[in-house]
């Protein structure tokens, strides 16, 4: 299992707007329902919005992972933003998040929700995937960093 299995293009972007958590999350929630047909913005913005209350989605190191379930997606689907503009998300490690990912899971699945997030912490627990996505420069470039197999390089 691997972030590219729920990633589509459309949904990689380098964001130079947003500068807060509500900013963030309707950027997710945009991205998520126009990549999605049949999901509402402001439904998806809620849902988003009342995870967060339950508590922060920061894994810490920048990155954060709002993550969902709903009744009317189908498919696992994730989307990846990078901020220019780094937000506070709350987390432990007091550090604002400049990297975003996104978790739409189908409201039927929570065996594959914990899979996916099992994944993606993972992959995003590398500080070398970490740092080439902070130095792409292009919504393509991201794309292509986050579909590839980085790893830690192995101890000589």
């Amino acid at each position: 299992m691997h972030l590219r299995d729920y990633l589509s293009r459309n949904c990689v972007r380098i964001d130079r707007t947003s500068h807060s958590k509500t900013g963030v999350l309707l950027k997710i929630s945009q991205m998520l329902a126009e990549d999605n047909d049949g999901l509402n913005v402001d439904e998806l913005f809620e849902a988003y919005w009342r995870r967060e209350t339950l508590g922060s989605t920061s894994i810490g190191c920048g990155v954060i992972l709002p993550h969902v379930r709903c009744s009317k997606t189908k498919t696992a689907k994730t989307c990846v933003i990078r901020l220019i503009h780094p937000v506070d998300f709350g987390a432990e490690d007091k550090q604002p998040a400049d990297l975003v990912v996104g978790l739409l899971i189908p409201e039927t699945a929570p065996e594959q929700h914990l899979k996916i997030l099992s994944a993606i912490l993972k992959q995003v627990s590398c500080p070398v995937f970490r740092n080439a996505c902070r130095q792409a420069t292009s919504h393509d470039e991201l794309y292509r960093i986050l579909t590839e197999d980085i790893t830690e390089p192995s101890a000589a």
